[in-house]
């Protein structure tokens, strides 16, 4: 087993810090055979509640406020008004309003640029205190959530609730579970006695394979949201109506006009977010995301145009080796 840390000692490192959980190839073992579990310091909450919180949301996201519900949560994107994306986030129903699950390195501007146009609203965006996040994943992760009483939903995007705990599948045997910060400690302990205790980086590799595309700091205001296929996980509503961008997100889908599309791809060497991809020494990508894999260099997601002419390297003249197809559901 990875290396069991108390949740306090987990809670009291810097947001940036990433807790060690032992040997990653354990983890990585454990995420392919068995099931890990991670804390999320990675994300955080948004909490948008209010007497207009739906009506606020469904003018600035991508998404169709009416499709996510108690029992259904949504990818999503909010765009600057040439389309481009500023973040994306998952966004689910809560108790205390709508909560949006961010990157936490984008998780503050957002939140700031948001609130310019509450305006007369009776909206209130704040950083959620109350609630946390875990993720679990591997081939056992449902049968160990059903052992733990949590109720795992049967599709995709489904959120599930029992004793005062969320918990939302996503694509690739992954889940979300939510629950109130005073409960997870309890809950961190009753997770970790099966599944194997997982740092980001784990669970960032399982994000890239299943194709779930997250913008950073780095990449901000760069993509159209089919670009990164946020469309393709349900991330964009081509029929509620407007959202900042929304004109050329829907002329770029009814014209088929993308000349740059998402792509999993692996590498011996090492790449970041926002770095450079290279054919025939023109750029013609970009990272979008990357993860390290032991003894296997880095899988990434990247924005590649499109048609591929050649082969693409890293700055470094690494290869990249692509992909067919994302991990299935």
């Amino acid at each position: 087993m990875g290396r069991l840390m108390d949740w306090n000692d987990i809670v009291k490192q810097n947001a940036g810090s990433v807790p060690h959980f032992g040997e990653p190839r354990e983890q990585y073992a454990a995420a392919r055979s068995n099931s890990i579990v991670t804390p999320l310091r990675q994300f955080e909450l948004l909490r948008f509640h209010g007497s207009d919180a739906k009506a606020f949301l469904q003018g600035q996201l991508t998404i169709d406020l009416d499709e996510v519900t108690s029992e259904q949560a949504q990818f999503g994107g909010y765009c600057n008004p040439k389309g481009r994306l500023i973040a994306n986030f998952l966004l689910f129903v809560a108790s205390s309003g709508y909560l949006m699950q961010v990157p936490r390195e984008v998780a503050g501007d957002l939140a700031t640029r948001l609130r310019k146009y509450v305006l007369r609203s009776q909206v209130s965006i704040e950083h959620e205190r109350g609630q946390e996040l875990l993720g679990l994943a591997g081939p056992q992760a449902v049968t160990l959530l059903e052992e733990k009483q949590s109720a795992p939903p049967s599709r995709r995007m489904a959120v599930g609730i029992r004793a005062h705990r969320s918990v939302i599948r996503l694509p690739g045997n992954q889940f979300v579970v939510v629950a109130a910060s005073r409960d997870m400690s309890a809950l961190w302990d009753e997770l970790a006695e099966r599944a194997v205790p997982a740092g980001e980086q784990c669970w960032a590799w399982l994000q890239i394979e299943a194709g779930i595309p997250w913008i950073t700091q780095a990449t901000r205001e760069q993509f159209l949201p089919q670009m990164v296929r946020l469309d393709e996980i349900g991330g964009v509503s081509f029929n509620k109506g407007c959202f900042p961008g929304q004109e050329i997100v829907a002329r770029t889908r009814y014209l088929g006009d993308v000349k740059r599309k998402l792509k999993l791809g692996h590498t011996r060497g090492e790449v970041q977010s926002g770095d450079a991809l290279f054919s025939a020494d023109q750029q013609t990508g970009t990272v979008l995301n990357a993860a390290p894999v032991p003894d296997a260099g880095c899988a990434l997601l990247a924005v590649v145009s499109q048609p591929d002419t050649g082969q693409t390297r890293t700055a470094d003249g690494e290869s990249i080796v692509w992909s067919e197809a994302f991990q299935p559901d």
